[in-house]
């Protein structure tokens, strides 16, 4: 017979808290990451921002609503930039709850011949990006996670690494890749009590989207193919991360979260 949860771990302040938590977010100086990591915070943990741009500056926006934030500006395709956020967080905060590896590109040129070198120059920069770098972070990060106790790994995917692509081949060859990374990291770190999970995310309403929002035919061609009818919102990808980081997602783990207002289930 199952014991039921006592009744104070199922309320919604236990389930959904970060209290405590430190985390890195990648890419976490614009769009879905900084929504991310503010909602992090928000939830309770303390929240090492990476990218490029003003990090520093980022992060002090949300110091500003009273959050605990630093920001580190950087260019994760060096080999040596995961080390060092992983130790700049445990020397701030001694500890490493939930790493996301959120920083990406998409450089492919529409109507480019995809065998060019050109673009397989440009494929090369996205594949190092999206997985090389996130492997190099996951190596800094899962060992001193594991000693702690565990963790969450979280790779940001795409729809794109879900379905064939006219104009963006490359970037959705990379986001395929990457999730498969996060089921190898579940399954080779769970022993150690580390979850490791990708999300997918649809078209959501930031500037990364604008080629498709921004454009009249190609926003109404894919709404046509939503059945919730609309683009998504940087707090409704952010809302998955915080379930993921939380009690709440303590059981999910070698997953692939699609969230995309129905696109990949349409027909």
């Amino acid at each position: 017979m199952t014991v039921p949860e006592p009744v104070e771990l199922l309320s919604p302040e236990r389930l959904f808290s970060l209290a405590g938590q430190a985390a890195i977010v990648t890419g976490g100086t614009s769009g879905i990451g900084l929504a991310c990591a503010g909602a992090l915070a928000a939830a309770g943990a303390r929240v090492l921002l990476a990218g490029l741009g003003d990090a520093p500056g980022v992060a002090a926006t949300l110091q500003a609503r009273g959050l605990e934030a630093a920001g580190v500006e950087c260019d994760l395709t060096d080999p040596t930039v995961p080390e060092s956020l992983v130790d700049a967080a445990l020397e701030r905060w001694g500890r490493l709850d939930t790493v996301f590896a959120n920083a990406g590109a998409a450089l492919d040129v529409p109507g480019e011949d995809p065998g060019s070198p050109e673009a397989l120059d440009r494929l090369e920069i996205m594949f190092d990006l999206h997985v090389a770098s996130v492997l190099r972070l996951a190596d800094a990060a899962l060992p001193p996670m594991a000693e702690g106790g565990g963790g969450l790994f979280l790779v940001m995917s795409s729809l794109s690494g879900l379905r064939g692509n006219r104009a963006i081949g490359g970037y959705g060859i990379t986001k395929a890749a990457n999730a498969q990374l996060a089921r190898n990291i579940a399954v080779q770190w769970g022993p150690r009590g580390i979850r490791a999970n990708a999300l997918s995310p649809g078209v959501i309403a930031t500037e990364f989207a604008t080629p498709i929002t921004g454009d009249p035919d190609a926003a109404r061609a894919r709404l046509a193919k939503t059945p919730l009818g609309r683009f998504g919102t940087p707090a409704e990808v952010a809302g998955a991360v915080v379930w993921l980081a939380s009690p709440a997602g303590a059981f999910v783990s070698g997953q692939n979260i699609v969230i995309d207002g129905g696109t990949l289930a349409s027909d």
